[in-house]
């Protein structure tokens, strides 16, 4: 079964910009510069989600150190970039489709985290892409969570441009780029009471219940203690250290 991608669902509810292209028919002069009116946001959409790989691979790079505090990974799981042109009909879909998504994505959590995660995400692209205000506009989040015995990091990064142009709007109203990785935390880098502390100031804007909380951060407390007993194993067996080097994007 083909993997299915949290960006990748997102295209089939928003539809890919370079599709709005087919719906230009005709040869006089109007029609052909709408044509290359969203031929040139096509390409701006898909330089943003080009940059965004490479920000968020940088930021990978350096996490964990004195310059990037954010938790460090020491591998790149899942990756996908994509280019979107949106209506108000799909943003209001925004919610459903990215809840359904992540369970895809993030295959191997427990509902409660995809439910919480999925929330948080829908809310927050809802809100960022929503606003009427910003001509264009730039949002950056990263998210941890439990996934089978490891633990991952989920990077977002997503923008959007307002379309003014008053021919263009009854079929795109705006242009937008995302791109998300999925990391495996490093966790001989992170200190328990580091997570402890991220994980469940996140888990509690989840708006999950005290009991559910102390499930989701006993679930982790057990990953990390399981990952603290493998180097013994590793010496024991006369095994090198494993490298912790980050991985570079899949398909790059």
């Amino acid at each position: 079964m083909e993997h299915v991608t949290l960006l990748r669902q997102l295209g089939e509810l928003m539809g890919a910009i370079r599709k709005v292209l087919e719906s230009f028919d005709g040869s006089d002069e109007t029609v052909q510069m709408q044509r290359e009116l969203v031929e040139n946001l096509a390409k701006l959409a898909e330089a943003k989600a080009e940059f965004f790989e490479l920000q968020i691979a940088t930021n990978l790079q350096t996490a964990g150190s004195t310059d990037n505090r954010t938790v460090p990974v020491e591998a790149v799981l899942d990756s996908a970039t994509e280019t979107h042109a949106l209506t108000s009909e799909s943003l209001n879909a925004i919610g459903d489709t990215v809840s359904k998504s992540l369970k895809s994505f993030l295959s191997g959590s427990k509902d409660d985290i995809l439910k919480g995660v999925g929330s948080l995400i829908s809310d927050a692209l809802t809100i960022f892409l929503g606003g009427g205000s910003a001509g264009m506009d730039t949002l950056k989040r990263y998210y941890v969570m439990t996934e089978g015995l490891s633990i991952v990091r989920v990077d977002l990064m997503a923008w959007f441009l307002n379309v003014e142009a008053q021919g263009l709007k009854t079929k795109v109203e705006k242009v937008s780029a995302f791109s998300v990785v999925k990391s495996a935390v490093d966790l001989s880098r992170v200190k328990f009471n580091t997570f402890l502390n991220l994980y469940s100031s996140q888990l509690t804007k989840m708006n999950m219940d005290n009991e559910r909380i102390e499930v989701a951060l006993a679930e982790a407390e057990k990953i990390y203690r399981r990952f603290l007993e493998m180097p013994t194993l590793a010496v024991n067996e006369g095994q090198e250290p494993r490298d912790s080097q980050v991985s570079r994007l899949p398909g790059r």
